[in-house]
């Protein structure tokens, strides 16, 4: 049989996309693109990993916030723009409350949020893609109403959680992952938006520290991969690692702080998040505390029955800020002069009180 005719009538219905790179000649270089700058590069697919309870989805909530508002993602600059979450973990009173957490750390509200959707899957069959006969993958129904969506709203960024329970293949099957991976790229390139898979690491690959699992062609079908990893000495420190980075260099850990229902920065050049946070924290404290003492209620500075940081905590108007955040917020005031500890009650029996500084 010859090809010849076939091929010829094949190439004049479906050419391929050949380029004479001369025609680039003195043309303007295009400039590369990021949604995170030298994180996650715009158009393409990037990894998220993290074990289990380490914060992914919450780290991918606070990049959506962020792109939302126009703010910087653990000191990054972003590319501002709507963002889309399709989410099979958590159903919708959880991301409520997720979301809700991560817009109050920043000092904002809900109504805040343009441009963010949020597919919650939770419960319902998420499976984007499935193995086939032919040994390769089937992109399912889901898809291709993600697709549709995606097509319609044009989000700046497509957030999908996680893998394990939206691709229905086989892990370590080499051709089905990087089928599956270059559906995804498609997606992104074919919209103009990025692509975050979010996805758990084997438990070698919690071991290594690389945050793998299943066939290499999960991170060698992606263009950049980063790793959430916790800190075993400390339950609320996570360092953020860049695995692979086609773009850009590898080898950057961003050192995060749990606090309050979302990520701050541990350390690095810009304190600005951190600071936000704990002035919020302040200012609840600081606003239940009045609102109580003016109520007749006096409170220790000391662990009691009547520790201020304790009590605060449990009224209503706490927003959610726990013990520890609150006695951290109250230190914070008492450093600051705006709080200041007094003593009262007769000379014999003589105690301490926490109360408001006079005002200059």
């Amino acid at each position: 049989m010859s090809w010849g005719p076939f091929l010829e009538a094949e190439l004049a219905r479906d050419p391929l996309p050949v380029i004479d790179p001369r025609e680039w000649q003195d043309k303007p270089v295009p400039p590369r693109k990021w949604i995170v700058q030298d994180l996650i590069p715009d158009g393409v697919v990037t990894n998220l990993s993290g074990d289990g309870g380490t914060g992914k989805t919450l780290t991918a909530i606070q990049l959506m916030t962020a792109m939302s508002l126009g703010l910087p993602w653990y000191g990054k600059p972003v590319q501002q723009g709507p963002a889309l979450l399709y989410t099979a973990e958590d159903d919708a009173e959880e991301l409520h409350r997720r979301f809700a957490a991560v817009t109050a750390s920043s000092g904002h509200r809900l109504a805040d949020l343009a441009g963010v959707q949020i597919i919650a899957m939770a419960g319902l069959d998420a499976t984007l893609a499935t193995g086939n006969d032919l040994g390769g993958i089937s992109m399912s129904a889901q898809f291709a109403k993600l697709s549709k969506i995606v097509a319609d709203t044009k989000p700046r960024l497509v957030a999908i959680d996680p893998a394990a329970d939206v691709y229905a293949g086989d892990e370590i099957n080499r051709v089905q992952v990087r089928q599956f991976v270059q559906k995804l790229a498609k997606l992104a390139l074919d919209n103009e938006c990025a692509v975050l898979l979010l996805s758990h690491p084997s438990l070698s690959g919690m071991m290594s520290g690389r945050g793998t699992s299943g066939s290499t062609a999960w991170s060698n079908s992606v263009r950049s991969r980063l790793y959430l990893q916790a800190d075993a000495d400390d339950a609320d420190r996570r360092l953020l690692k860049v695995m692979k980075a086609n773009y850009g260099a590898v080898g950057e850990e961003i050192a995060l702080r749990w606090n309050n229902g979302a990520f701050v920065l541990d350390q690095g050049p810009d304190g600005a998040a951190t600071s936000l946070t704990q002035r919020v924290a302040d200012d609840v404290f600081l606003a239940t505390f009045i609102k109580l003492n003016a109520q007749g209620q006096n409170f220790s500075h000391k662990p009691c029955a009547t520790y201020a940081p304790k009590k605060i905590s449990e009224h209503p108007d706490s927003k959610g800020y726990n013990t520890k955040a609150m006695a951290a917020a109250m230190q914070r005031l008492l450093d600051g002069g705006v709080l200041k500890i007094m003593t009262v009650g007769p000379p014999s029996k003589p105690r301490s009180v926490l109360a408001l500084a006079p005002s200059n």
